[in-house]
């Protein structure tokens, strides 16, 4: 019976230091991303890696464990995919970009770095785990084939489909982090990663998303 009460006790006295060490009320967040995507492993086909631009975009809320770290859940709208080129001879190549739009929950963490104040300006470091779905896509070839009308010639033929239903799985999941600078704890900016670990293709090929870029962020008291 005594050791019941004292690890009660124990409890009580845990969750009375996490809520009194809640300095901040729980601010609401406006996160938006600029990013580099691509499939990492056989997805890419050995094609040559294009510049494939991406947007996400999202909100979520703060809620302060201490002055230094932060439980951050996000639901973001993010696109990913591939751009890339396979080229044949001189003249001849296939260019694919393919474009997938997942809903994604990122229960992050993060910690703040340095002397905490309204009016510091400090290191953010934050990351976690991401599950995804997908909602819509579209892969879109392009073929610069000769034409076999004129053997001198050459002509481009265009072909644009879907992705979940013929290619791709809609379920992804990884790692995503960040690091920047937070500002009078009311902007961040920074760099962010994201890696996939769940393979989106049917066995024996394996493709994963990968995405690099940058972010920002606003925080918001009760103002919405």
């Amino acid at each position: 019976m005594r050791s019941k009460i004292y690890l009660v006790s124990i409890l009580f006295l845990t969750l009375t230091h996490l809520i009194s060490a809640q300095v901040d009320k729980p601010k609401k967040i406006f996160h938006l991303a600029m990013k580099s995507v691509r499939f990492n492993g056989d997805g890419s086909n050995g094609e040559a890696y294009l510049f494939k631009p991406s947007i996400e975009v999202g909100f979520g809320l703060q809620f302060p464990i201490n002055k230094h770290w932060s439980f951050n859940p996000e639901i973001n709208l993010a696109q990913r995919g591939h751009h890339g080129k396979a080229t044949y001879t001189d003249s001849t190549y296939t260019e694919r970009t393919i474009t997938l739009n997942y809903l994604d929950l990122n229960p992050n963490f993060e910690l703040t770095l340095g002397k905490v104040s309204e009016f510091s300006s400090n290191i953010s470091i934050w990351g976690g785990p991401y599950f995804g779905v997908g909602l819509w896509d579209n892969t879109l070839v392009e073929n610069r084939i000769i034409n076999p009308n004129k053997p001198n010639s050459y002509m481009t033929i265009t072909n644009s489909s879907e992705s979940f239903s013929s290619d791709f799985r809609r379920i992804d999941a990884g790692l995503k982090f960040g690091i920047g600078i937070v500002a009078k704890r009311f902007v961040a900016a920074g760099f962010t990663y994201q890696t996939g670990f769940v393979n989106i293709t049917a066995a024996p090929v394996k493709t994963y998303n990968q995405s690099l870029g940058f972010y920002f962020r606003v925080f918001f008291d009760d103002m919405f």
